[in-house]
């Protein structure tokens, strides 16, 4: 297995672990209802009996999986095909009570434990989701349930009903009938309304089919109505030869307005110095009543041209109403002519169906029930197009709130790193100090044992009878020597020691940093990519759906 970073030999942590177990094993109701967390650590017995009880979550169809005795083998080889990520062996087992021991085990009983609760929370609560994903053809995931997965929920409701005596499923299979056409979208009160249209069109054509023909009389107001036409198209090109020069018109008298504001400006700029100046006295009398009486005339002046453009503009107008009203007036002519046609039958020497086009028209385009209700379901579709977009806006939005967290946790995690550095960094000043420190009282130690050898060497001199007395002074220098030699030698090592410590826990904690802004970046990338995914693919079935009701209205109107 991998390397286990729990601390396995933490009290705490393994009270914590003990009573996640207890939990789990009341929540699930397990035999052994008395068991407390006096009874850690567990015996053998009771640990065989708890190890099965959490695997029979993971495979329901083994009660025991483990025998109550030399169990040691069989629980290695289970816990390594689970992929458990610490190290096990017999021993551990086998001496399970002892304090060396029991950690180990706890471990993989904890272990056993988070297996069970995924099981039991996660995978089976969501076997048939998991079993029937909701992907496309393609492979990408949808909002709606695979076909497969209702299938398979309607056989199990059937087989509920079979065991109960009935032969037939009624009930069943209409509600696998709504539970298919709302996961296909379809929408059953628009296919009823289609049945009626359907059905009042041929009662329509049939009635149309028992009337005689009026292939003649239709002829000859076809006849009567191409010559209006024609008529009328040649009016209504002069009314647009008409209305375009009087747009030129209208143009030229904007031109010229525009040239009048121009003016209009200079003018103004002109009276503000004019009155500057007659506020200084820089200007006499006569000069300004001549300036009043200029400014009164381009007033008169730029008033005569805003009323000339007033009446242009309501005369514009006034032809725009009226030439929209003599194309509603043709259009409707058109209309009524090709209904006729089509009541009657009536086709060309080529089989084709009489049927009068207006290209200079905006009308003869009118939508009828079918495309009133296209534009509703439409409107429909965008509506709700707009409050998924919305939505996903939303939490796109609270993904890069949960995004800025992340940073900020990450930005503190590495304030506190660098908190770390300094005290790594001040520790290994304080070793280097505490090195010199040393030097110093060696080399004074040195000095000092020179310099009672010395003095050893001159009472040797001046009398033989002390040297006895000296030589116990000089061991005892010599032992004191070496038990401050030693005791730096310790020191040393301890000082190497805490600093290895202080490397190892600065560097894990900068692995777990590390791991921490990678995960934080990895989900808030996977849930970018998983909503921009989504919206695309609203977009895109937005979009078919759109072209193709469009082009279910274009075959309706052809077929008309």
């Amino acid at each position: 297995g991998g390397k286990d970073t729990r601390p396995l030999g933490d009290k705490v942590f393994q009270q914590t672990q003990v009573r996640k177990i207890l939990d789990f094993l009341r929540m699930r109701k397990y035999p052994n209802d008395s068991l407390t967390s006096k009874h850690f650590p567990l015996s053998s017995k009771e640990f065989v009996c708890i190890f099965n009880f959490l695997y029979s979550f993971m495979d329901p169809r083994t009660d025991s999986v483990l025998p109550l005795t030399r169990f040691d083998e069989e629980v290695l080889k289970l816990l390594k095909t689970l992929h458990y990520p610490g190290n096990l062996s017999r021993s551990h087992f086998v001496t399970m009570g002892s304090l060396h021991s029991w950690p180990t085990v706890l471990g993989s009983l904890s272990f056993m434990c988070d297996m069970a609760s995924i099981y039991s929370q996660k995978l089976f609560p969501n076997i048939i989701a998991l079993g029937f994903p909701n992907k496309d053809e393609s492979g990408f995931t949808t909002d709606r349930e695979s076909k497969e997965k209702i299938q398979y929920e309607h056989h199990l409701d059937c087989w509920h009903e079979f065991n109960n005596g009935a032969d037939e499923f009624p009930e069943q299979l209409r509600a696998l009938n709504e539970n298919l056409m709302e996961n296909n979208g379809v929408d059953v009160e628009r296919l009823e309304y289609l049945g009626q249209q359907k059905t009042g069109l041929e009662q329509e054509l049939g009635s149309l089919e028992e009337r005689g023909s009026r292939k003649a009389e239709l002829l000859e107001q076809k006849e009567a109505f191409q010559l209006d036409i024609a008529k009328m198209t040649d009016y209504l090109h002069k009314i647009e030869i008409h209305i375009t020069e009087k747009q030129e018109e209208g143009d030229l008298k904007t031109r010229e307005l525009e040239e009048e504001c121009g003016r209009l400006e200079g003018t103004r700029a002109e009276v503000v110095e004019l009155r500057a100046n007659c506020e200084q006295g820089k200007v006499s009398h006569l000069e300004v009543e001549k300036n009043i009486v200029l400014i009164g005339e381009r007033k008169r002046q730029v008033e005569t041209a805003r009323q000339e453009v007033e009446e242009m503009e309501k005369e514009v107008w006034q032809k725009e109403i009226k030439v929209s009203r003599e194309k509603e007036l043709m259009d409707s002519l058109a209309k009524q002519i090709n209904s006729l046609a089509m009541q009657e039958g009536l086709k060309t020497q080529s089989g084709e169906t009489i049927c009068l086009h207006v290209e200079t028209f905006q009308g003869g385009r009118g939508e009828g029930t079918l495309a009133n209700s296209m534009r509703t379901e439409l409107s429909e579709m965008a509506r709700s197009s707009r409050t998924l977009t919305r939505n996903t806006e939303r939490e796109l939005q609270e993904v890069v709130t949960l995004s800025e967290k992340f940073q900020e946790e990450v930005a503190m995690r590495k304030k506190e790193l660098m908190s770390k550095k300094g005290e790594v960094a001040r520790v290994v000043e304080e070793s280097t100090k505490q090195k010199e420190l040393v030097d110093r009282e060696e080399l004074l130690y040195d000095r000092q044992l020179a310099d009672i050898r010395d003095q050893l060497h001159h009472l040797k001199s001046q009398d033989r009878d002390n040297t006895e007395l000296k030589q116990r002074e000089l061991v005892s220098a010599k032992d004191k020597l070496e038990k401050l030699q030693q005791k730096r030698k310790e020191e040393e090592a301890a000082g190497r020691e805490f600093l290895r410590k202080v490397a190892d826990k600065t560097v894990s904690y900068m692995e777990e940093c590390t791991g921490y802004r990678d995960q934080a970046a990895m989900a808030v990338l996977e849930t970018a990519r998983a909503r921009v995914e989504m919206v695309r693919r609203a977009g895109t079935e937005i979009q078919e759906k759109v072209d193709k009701a469009l082009k279910d209205t274009e075959r309706h109107f052809e077929g008309h």
